[in-house]
């Protein structure tokens, strides 16, 4: 699973299949203490456990005569290490599931672009499922412009008339709802009218974001945090305004429509306290809550026969990432938003926010044309020889003195030019998109390669012989997945 939130829904329906029969299930993921890894590892190592279920790191997991691999939600970024080493779980999986000759199964309702170029070029076999169980009907989606939303005489709330009127609706109906919100805290900047200041973190080079539950602003990079000002750090002023809307600002929002709804909020602002998420997950299949708030971690494989409302805040917030995948997120994100309505007996309904309301992924997912989208995406791929048709390598440069790291970023490309010219194509050095973060000035070179098997070891046998000061720090990302 790429989300520890998931573990334990899965780990609910394989007991209840197989354990009858013998086998015995361990879990594996972050949120265990170290004893009970060593339990579950032990369990694995010495034949007692037949299966293991767990979040990325899993797939290490010391199985005996391993026979199948199963690979949930395959398109996830989580999959991806973002510290060394920088593996991608996914692939991971595939490889040694060829080790050990055994079976991979990859399953995903959006699956990456890499893994459909892999079935175009014969590698991987498609196996296609057409219809939802039992036969059930796909929710209606209905798309939102927000643009026009504001043009109404209240049009300051983050909630559009048509998803109020459908919360209430559910409400009444006893029926569930689930709102997404892929932002964090109360509002995301506060930003001073008189004079156009924002606080940003003095460590990253991002705004702080307002949370009301402490009135504090907040770094979401490395934690930083002070007191929210009552006037602004620059001006004086006291008419300073908190823009945008976070979760826990839907949370307050939702409430004043529907004062007499259970509502919970789900983000890793809330999920502090081991097992708290499997508590809220079990209170809502059982109905004690009637609206869940969240970010990311509830927007895939989460199964509530019960909720027949989704509703997807900002829908194009994905958009506005600087990175080549960006629509190709925005898509599955909300295909996979969509399918949490109506997966019981009675017809969901998706209310998609947007400000973009035609720019082609929500378009393309609103028809649920997935076929469509990968046409259109594969090309302009094609058209610029980004992956799955060339390979990327990522070298970023990070230090504390930014002359010195781009200084040696400099020096660095001119070599490889001067070596391995016809070999690679580079792009950079150039400032990272998140430019400082924890104190530490970051730049990137981008490698385009066609063989990375090739050519990666004559650029590892370069850097050997490159005297990099002891000062920057260089980390090599094959196929990297975070472009910041």
């Amino acid at each position: 699973m790429p989300e520890v939130a998931l573990t334990p829904q899965t780990v609910g329906r394989l007991r209840a299949r197989l354990e009858r029969d013998g086998a015995k299930i361990v879990v594996w993921h972050s949120h265990l203490s170290v004893g009970e890894r060593f339990d579950a590892w032990f369990e694995l190592a010495k034949g007692a456990a037949q299966v293991v279920v767990g979040a990325r790191s899993a797939i290490f997991a010391p199985v005996r005569n391993l026979r199948l691999v199963v690979v949930d939600e395959e398109h996830e970024p989580a999959y991806k290490q973002g510290e060394t080493p920088r593996y991608h779980g996914r692939d991971v999986a595939v490889y040694r599931a060829m080790l050990a000759r055994a079976t991979c199964i990859l399953g995903s309702a959006t699956p990456s672009l890499e893994s459909l170029y892999n079935v175009q070029q014969k590698r991987y076999q498609l196996n296609r499922l057409n219809k939802r169980v039992d036969d059930r009907q796909l929710p209606t989606v209905h798309i939102v412009d927000m643009r026009r939303e504001k043009l109404r005489a209240d049009g300051l709330s983050s909630i559009s008339q048509t998803l109020a009127e459908k919360l209430v609706d559910r409400f009444e109906k006893r029926e569930q709802a689930i709102l997404f919100l892929n932002r964090r805290g109360y509002s995301n900047s506060i930003l001073c009218p008189d004079c156009g200041f924002t606080p940003e973190c003095p460590h990253c080079a991002v705004t702080l974001t307002y949370h009301k539950t402490d009135e504090r602003i907040r770094c979401h990079i490395c934690g930083y945090f002070e007191r929210a000002p009552q006037r602004c750090g620059k001006c004086g002023s006291v008419e300073i305004r908190k823009r945008g809307s976070g979760t826990q600002r839907i949370e307050e929002v939702v409430q004043k429509i529907v004062p007499r709804a259970k509502i919970v909020r789900m983000d890793t602002d809330t999920m502090t306290k081991k097992n708290l998420f499997r508590q809220i997950l079990g209170d809502f299949r059982k109905g004690k809550i009637d609206i869940l708030v969240g970010t990311q971690m509830i927007a895939k494989g989460l199964d509530f026969p019960n909720v027949t409302l989704v509703g997807m805040i900002d829908a194009d917030i994905s958009l506005h990432i600087p990175d080549f995948r960006a629509g190709e997120r925005c898509f599955q994100l909300l295909v996979q938003v969509s399918g949490r309505a109506g997966r019981g007996d009675k017809a969901g309904e998706v209310i998609v926010q947007t400000f973009m309301p035609h720019h082609e992924p929500i378009q393309f997912a609103r028809r649920g044309d997935f076929d469509g989208y990968l046409e259109v995406e594969l090309e302009q791929r094609r058209e610029f020889h980004y992956p799955p048709f060339r390979h990327i390598v990522r070298h970023l440069f990070r230090g504390r003195n930014p002359d010195k790291v781009i200084f040696y970023a400099e020096k660095w490309a001119e070599l490889i030019e001067e070596k391995l010219e016809h070999a690679v194509e580079i792009r950079g050095p150039a400032p990272a998109p998140l430019e400082k973060m924890k104190d530490t000035y970051r730049f990137h070179i981008w490698y385009f390669l066609n063989n990375v098997s090739k050519v990666l070891p004559d650029i590892l046998a370069l850097r050997k012989t490159f005297p990099m000061d002891e000062d920057v720090i260089d980390v090599f990302d094959v196929d990297p997945v975070d472009m910041t």
